[in-house]
């Protein structure tokens, strides 16, 4: 039993180094991916970026203990400016220790926000037609928060049903949503198109009172 222990001790530390070869393999392979679909789309690529998204303030469920952004992906819809990219935080501890992954997407916007974030509440029971009903929204700036939510940004959001899959936050010089996965670039793209056409309903105005203000 004796000359079993320094065998099983040498075939874990052998499985583990293979375990974290194989990880760093695939990490590599991604990453290629990831470069080559910046290069075809006339984007930039990433590997590890601190604050891609400057002093904006990320959802408290992406950040935690070893925040990390990475993948990141910057490049521009139309005339607006976008980036993406994966946050990612330790969570647990000892053998219940695990990093989770939110795919963050951005647009800038035409100025400086107040932080703001609107939820869906996700209420069986709450009607769909009425936006405090469907919707949870707190901000820093009541002043903002209203200029933002007004009637024609309420409406739409409530006849848009990817209003009802897409958080959103504004903060510092972005509107972002995020979602608990990894980062894939197409569909990434299907949230920063939702971003602008919310971007697009909000008079400019809103950002060139609070620039003034500020």
């Amino acid at each position: 039993m004796e000359g079993a222990l320094p065998t099983i001790a040498l075939v874990a530390v052998i499985m583990s180094a293979g375990a974290i070869a194989v990880a760093a393999h695939f990490r590599k392979e991604r990453a290629a991916e990831l470069r080559d679909w910046a290069r075809t789309h006339g984007w930039t690529y990433t590997d590890h970026l601190p604050r891609p998204l400057g002093e904006s303030t990320l959802p408290r469920s992406t950040v935690g203990p070893h925040s990390r952004s990475r993948h990141v992906l910057a490049g521009r819809r139309g005339r607006h400016p976008v980036i993406a990219f994966e946050q990612t935080h330790t969570v647990g501890r000892g053998a219940d220790r695990d990093r989770r992954t939110h795919r963050i997407v951005a647009v800038r916007t035409p100025g400086h926000n107040a932080d703001l974030q609107i939820l869906h509440k996700r209420d069986p029971n709450a009607s769909e037609d009425v936006f405090g009903d469907a919707f949870h929204a707190a901000g820093s700036d009541p002043e903002f928060t209203e200029a933002v939510l007004d009637g024609t940004v309420t409406k739409w959001m409530l006849g848009d049903p990817r209003s009802r899959s897409l958080p959103i936050r504004f903060s510092g010089d972005y509107v972002l949503t995020w979602a608990a996965m990894r980062l894939d670039p197409d569909r990434a793209l299907t949230a920063a198109d939702y971003l602008i056409d919310l971007v697009e309903r909000i008079p400019v105005d809103v950002w060139k009172r609070r620039t003034s203000d500020l």
